[in-house]
């Protein structure tokens, strides 16, 4: 069984035939009680009961009569509001003296695929439902749609797996004998044959005999052959028509079977108790299933009907806007009231942290002097921070003229806290011993300088401020002449960056 909101949708089920009217509750998806309604005032009497039992609940009719008209009619393929157009203006010309009229749609015609095959169905007698219609507008209820008989066979058939091939779906109603002629589980035609078993000795001669009757006018009209076997599927909730298959053998042209109370049972989701008070639950259980095409509503019926969808659909919307504004509103209250909570948590921990500091600094003499002793740190680290120190610096020459060889230091002077020039080593010395090679010389200084640049800071700047032999043309031409000594001095600085 497909899901289907509209028919979750609690509804009024009720089926009406010349012997008298059965009713139902459909709730929540289960069928209630069924009510055996008589003909006349008696019957109305309950059914009016029932509606101000139930008020404003939808009422869905079905129709078993013999005043029923069938036509087959092919016509181009529309859509939307053209088809409606196209079918109102043929179902006014083929049913133009009963309201309760519909075109069921159908498959695309065999012979045109740009056409549609339609069956044109009303009800010739609209007497027989007046009566119960004029009770549900005095209860202000509104029509959720009114059905014949036969088109509950479609769900009835795809429900058992019967839409294939040609089928003769035969039932026994209090009417009489119901035939319904399906093709590929589309609805073709059906008939309710009055029967009178007075004749026979058995009644279902009688019933068989109808049978026949049908399948000589399917040959008759071509939908049929002589020698085709009819599928002939006899409905039996009563589980009384077993003995029927004697009367229709397969030599005489049928293929019979049947569907008995307890695949309807159990297909159909029936509470065993309401079919065995009432057949009729087997039909108010497939209204729930009908197709909206097949529905006989007049225009104005309609249109009544789909106001009445639009407005409790909109108080559903109304309801549901209300209820969540009222849930968002109770949410934002519960969420500010988490925030006043949450405030005055963090205000008392706050009070507890001032408190805590007043203990503090009462202990320590108060804020002046805790001010006093963050300057005396701030201060120190800022001296810290200029303060070079030289042992870094002198560790570092000395390990360099260890390493060079033949140096001779004579003055080491550090300089510190100079205001933008940092802290800067300057080593004064010369070769010795020096035997007069200036090129020796000059490597030597060079790898001392190098040497010196290696052991310190990775900031600091090492370069040569005199070379033992200066040859640039700035620097003045000093010496004795005559017995002098030859020399080679040198001057290095090591600047740190302040």
């Amino acid at each position: 069984m497909r899901f289907n909101l509209v028919r979750m949708n609690p509804r009024l089920l009720l089926y009406l035939s010349a012997a008298g009217a059965s009713c139902a509750i459909y709730r929540r998806g289960d069928l209630g009680e069924v009510h055996n309604l008589p003909m006349g005032e008696e019957g109305w009497e309950t059914f009016n009961n029932l509606l101000i039992e139930h008020p404003g609940m939808p009422v869905a009719i079905a129709v078993d009569t013999v005043d029923e008209l069938y036509r087959q009619d092919i016509l181009p393929r529309v859509h939307g509001p053209d088809r409606h157009e196209m079918t109102e203006r043929r179902l006014r010309q083929m049913i133009h003296h009963s309201p309760y009229r519909a075109a069921l749609h159908q498959s695309p015609a065999k012979e045109d695929g740009l056409r549609d095959c339609y069956l044109m169905m009303g009800l010739s007698n609209p007497e027989i439902i007046r009566p119960w219609l004029d009770i549900v507008h005095l209860r202000a209820a509104h029509l959720a749609g009114i059905w014949l008989l036969p088109a509950l066979a479609i769900p009835l058939a795809r429900q058992f797996r019967l839409n294939k091939n040609r089928l003769l779906l035969v039932s026994e109603q209090t009417g009489g004998l119901r035939l319904t002629y399906l093709e590929d589980g589309e609805l073709r035609f059906s008939r309710l044959a009055p029967v009178d078993g007075s004749q026979y000795e058995n009644p279902l001669e009688s019933y068989a005999e109808e049978i026949e009757r049908t399948r000589q006018a399917l040959v008759g009209q071509r939908l049929l052959t002589r020698a085709e076997s009819l599928r002939t599927v006899l409905l039996d909730p009563l589980n009384t028509l077993s003995d029927l298959h004697a009367f229709l053998p397969a030599s005489s042209g049928f293929q019979c079977e049947s569907i008995q109370r307890a695949q309807l049972l159990d297909t159909l989701d029936l509470p065993p108790s309401l079919l065995a008070e009432s057949a009729d639950a087997l039909y108010l259980r497939l209204l729930l299933w009908a197709p909206a095409s097949a529905n006989l509503m007049t225009r104005e019926q309609r249109e009544e009907t789909r106001i009445r969808w639009w407005r409790r659909g909109l108080r559903l919307v109304a309801v549901a806007w209300v209820g969540l504004s009222l849930l968002t509103g109770i949410g934002l209250l519960l969420d500010a009231w988490r925030l006043d909570r949450k405030t005055d948590d963090l205000r008392a921990a706050t009070r507890v942290h001032l408190e805590r500091e007043a203990r503090l600094l009462a202990e320590a003499g108060g804020v002046a002097a805790i001010r006093q002793r963050l300057d005396s740190i701030q201060a120190w680290r800022t001296v810290e921070a200029q303060d070079k120190s030289p042992i870094p610096a002198l560790k570092a020459a000395f390990a360099a003229s260890s390493d060079t060889g033949q140096i001779r230091l004579n003055r080491l002077e550090w300089t510190a806290n100079n205001p933008g020039n940092g802290a800067a080593l300057t080593l004064e010395g010369e070769i010795a011993p020096f035997d007069g090679d200036f090129n020796d010389a000059h490597q030597r200084v060079a790898t001392l300088r190098n040497h010196v640049a290696k052991h310190m800071p990775p900031d600091a700047q090492v370069k040569v401020r005199l070379w033992p032999l200066d040859g640039t043309s700035n620097q003045p031409l000093e010496g004795e002449f005559g017995h002098s000594r030859l020399n080679a001095r040198f001057s290095i600085e090591a600047r740190q960056k302040p």
